[in-house]
């Protein structure tokens, strides 16, 4: 693209956009090939731990016989090809070959196919290394439960030990393959320092003795305390398993006791029946210090712009919950390490958006604060977070909307997903989905700025490195009403891209995101001739984004040649813009005939 061009595709986007009827141009054209057959995904030397994979790519002419591994494979017309063929184990070859008029072209791709899992040779004892488990260091507390497992010759005693301590017996849990496993529990009192586990297979002077690398150990030390990084803001989370879900995301400053670890993953209380676990490198660590208990204090409710703004005064800063009530009518704030000693709650001013608020000691140590709002008043987003001794929760009411222009005036902040470090899923003919992405923005941005919006966009320029966390942060600080991030799809690896009809999805994650996804979800239903996959609730960052409605939409797939070319059409992304603005209108429209009511 040549700098004139570039420059005014970052004007477009780095304010209001004006109306404009020329085409828009892709930063990254679709390659056209100049070898007879291109590969573009897997990657030389992939690991695949899978029966099958999808191979994509490209070829020079694709009116000619095209094959992969001796099965035909039909090109689009463009000349983008996508496959999927059985592969087995060891290093497994695409062999392509494509019948040109001038002679037969070849490539090949190769990829790497784990073998499945085979015991051990039967009869001289063995144990597999790379089997022992625990694989991460543990550091365990009385009541802790833990697992050993080891793979070895089958049908023998096996145990294991810490250190020198007692040996304890594994069982055969998996005959056919030689799995052993035995489940501990650590006891009152019990402690031992932080030593190698021992595994033995067979019994006698001729028992195999096999030490793993990790180090577990068991204390009644008091813990240590962790403090949330001031720069984890956003990516700081705690999980209901080192490597599970989602549980809450705390900010910084936010103090836990910690009660063990694994690995890099420490495990955090949040309560007297409630744990989870952080990234240790999003926390720093303090010990010999007092546990994390906040007191409440008075509790302030105040008008605002925006809607409302609730105050609780709080001694330290502690992890936290917001949930939503399923009517948009309320929600409600779990403050976890925390006990009760609010005398006061005060309404500063009239407020026509919060009828009432009020607190109870929930458990020991978890204090629940409730919002209850005026009737007929619905939540539009809202965003918590820590003042000087406060805990604040910024209530936001939904925006007056026009009906005869129910866009106008209203901030819509649009999403371009990826950027040049991090460009996304590529397609046959090399097409980055960053690319596509910005560009549907651009013809979304059009058309909004026609119904009057203030179209403010994450990624101002087509090259713009914008984090992740970044997107979110920046639909707070610039006051935006609404946030829909533009994607476009991918399918990990060993998944059969034609097993099921592939087209959008919109995701959405907060309650109050649900009725946006509902409306956008409808109008691509309507206008697209794409295949629909459904409305989903999905925990990703951007849509997590809890001040205002926000979701995040998979418009098509990248990897599949035909929606390639669509996307590489400036009139099927028009219809993309289309039916996101129509999926907006709808939704504010709805959203301002409740606000009537």
């Amino acid at each position: 693209m040549n700098a004139w061009l570039a420059a005014l595709l970052c004007a477009c986007l780095a304010a209001p956009v004006a109306a404009k009827d020329e085409p828009i141009v892709l930063l990254h054209p679709p390659r056209v090939s100049t070898e007879p057959i291109t590969f573009v995904w897997p990657p030389e030397g992939l690991t695949v731990p899978a029966e099958a994979e999808f191979i994509l790519g490209s070829v020079a002419d694709p009116k000619t016989p095209f094959t992969i591994n001796g099965q035909t494979v039909t090109a689009h017309q463009d000349g983008g090809f996508l496959a999927w063929l059985p592969i087995s184990a060891g290093t497994f070859t695409f062999h392509a070959e494509l019948a040109l008029s001038s002679g037969t072209a070849t490539a090949e791709r190769r990829i790497f196919v784990p073998a499945p899992p085979e015991p051990l040779p039967d009869g001289k004892l063995a144990v597999d290394p790379a089997s022992l488990s625990p694989k991460s260091d543990l550091e365990l507390r009385a009541g802790d439960w833990w697992t050993a497992r080891m793979k070895a010759t089958r049908g023998r005693r096996a145990r294991l030990r810490v250190g020198k301590g007692p040996w304890r017996e594994m069982r055969e849990v998996n005959a056919a393959l030689g799995l052993y496993e035995a489940v501990m529990q650590v006891s009152i009192g019990e402690e031992f320092s932080a030593e190698r586990v021992e595994y033995e297979v067979g019994g006698g002077w001729s028992a195999l003795r096999i030490k793993g690398a990790a180090l577990v150990s068991a204390t009644s030390r008091p813990p240590a305390v962790a403090t949330v990084k001031s720069n984890a803001a956003g990516f700081a989370s705690v999980k209901t398993g080192p490597a599970n879900g989602f549980l809450i995301f705390p900010p910084p400053g936010a103090r836990m006791l910690v009660t063990g670890r694994e690995g890099g993953s420490l495990r955090v209380a949040l309560g007297s029946n409630l744990s989870g676990w952080i990234a240790e490198h999003d926390v720093e660590l303090s010990t010999g210090v007092a546990p994390p208990r906040a007191v409440t204090g008075n509790i302030g409710v105040s008008a605002s712009s925006a809607g409302a703004s609730v105050r609780v005064s709080l001694s330290e800063r502690v992890a936290f919950l917001v949930e939503e009530n399923e009517a948009l009518d309320g929600l409600s704030l779990r403050i976890f390490s925390a006990v009760g000693h609010t005398n006061w709650v005060t309404y500063e001013g009239d407020s026509d958006f919060v009828d009432e608020v009020r607190w109870r000691q929930e458990a020991t140590d978890i204090i629940a604060v409730t919002v209850r709002l005026k009737p007929g008043r619905r939540l539009w987003g809202w965003n918590a977070h820590y003042d000087a001794g406060s805990l604040n929760l910024d209530l936001r009411r939904p925006p007056r909307v026009n009906p005869s222009g129910p866009l106008s005036g209203l901030k819509v902040m649009l999403d371009p997903g990826h950027m040049p470090s991090a460009t996304g899923a590529t397609g046959p003919l090399g097409t980055k989905e960053m690319d596509a992405n910005y560009a549907i923005a651009q013809s979304l941005a059009e058309i909004l700025a026609r119904d009057g919006a203030v179209v403010l966009v994450t990624r101002s320029s087509p090259t713009d490195e914008v984090s992740l966390i970044d997107r979110p942060r920046q639909a707070v600080d610039r006051g935006a009403d609404l946030f829909v991030s533009l994607h476009n799809n991918a399918l990990p690896d060993g998944s059969n891209p034609f097993a099921k009809p592939r087209g959008f999805t919109v995701f959405y994650y907060h309650p109050h995101s649900l009725a946006l996804g509902r409306a956008l979800h409808a109008a691509y239903k309507d206008k697209l001739p794409l295949p629909d996959e459904g409305l989903q609730w999905g925990n990703l960052l951007v849509a997590r984004l809890s001040a205002v409605p926000a979701v995040l939409i998979e418009n098509a797939y990248m990897i599949l040649p035909d929606q390639e070319a669509r996307l590489n059409d400036p009139a099927f992304r028009k219809d993309l813009a289309q039916a996101a603005a129509a999926g907006l209108r709808a939704f504010v429209l709805e959203a301002g005939e409740k606000a009537r009511r």
